[in-house]
């Protein structure tokens, strides 16, 4: 059985923007943790259609697809998990967390460009509204392109690709926009790329 290696680490901080009540909190981390396992579960997949992870927690059925994950949470190495190191209580605050890199960069990016977009655009037209909602679904997508891209060049068909995209990162990453709706967070930025995983 091969020794499967955590993965390089990331720390983010996701910026709080109001204050709130516990439940919303509670709500906000364990939104936070659900995308943050879903991006990993992605990139499990991803991986091992490559045929580039060692790891013997997840293994694919024979051929060219796709298999559901679905729990996610029981995939993450628990070297891997998400972990919360720091966390500012102010309005507005902030949260400091570590996780695997390519997770989290997903996440802080999503964050990131999403936040750009909502400054410049009114969502009070319906019509704009419409328009917004559509160009965030791309916006969902876009963020993994490159791993479509990937999977699509290694003979995946679309159906799966599809299938894995609306349960990994369109579904998850739905909780993220309605986080920043709800003025609970803003953005997120890198502050390192690796950390002591000897916590």
């Amino acid at each position: 059985m091969a020794q499967v290696e955590p993965r390089r680490k990331q720390t983010i901080i996701v910026s709080i923007s109001r204050s709130g009540e516990v439940r919303e909190f509670v709500q906000l981390f364990s939104d936070l943790e659900y995308v943050y396992n879903n991006l990993y579960a992605w990139e499990l997949l991803v991986d091992q259609t490559r045929g580039d992870s060692p790891t013997t927690i997840w293994r694919p059925r024979r051929g060219v697809g796709l298999r559901r994950i679905p729990k996610p949470e029981q995939v993450v190495l628990p070297d891997d998990r998400l972990y919360l190191s720091k966390i500012e209580i102010a309005s507005p605050g902030s949260a400091e967390i570590i996780g695997a890199l390519n997770p989290l960069e997903t996440l802080r990016k999503y964050l990131q460009d999403r936040h750009a977009r909502r400054q410049d655009k009114e969502y009070r037209e319906s019509a704009e509204a419409q328009r917004l909602a559509l160009e965030n679904e791309r916006l969902r997508i876009e963020v993994v392109k490159d791993k479509v891209d990937l999977l699509r060049s290694l003979g995946v068909p679309e159906d799966k690709i599809r299938a894995a995209l609306s349960q990994h990162i369109v579904e998850p990453l739905e909780r993220l926009d309605r986080l920043q709706e709800a003025g609970l967070i803003e953005t997120a930025k890198a502050i390192e790329e690796n950390v002591d995983e000897n916590r």
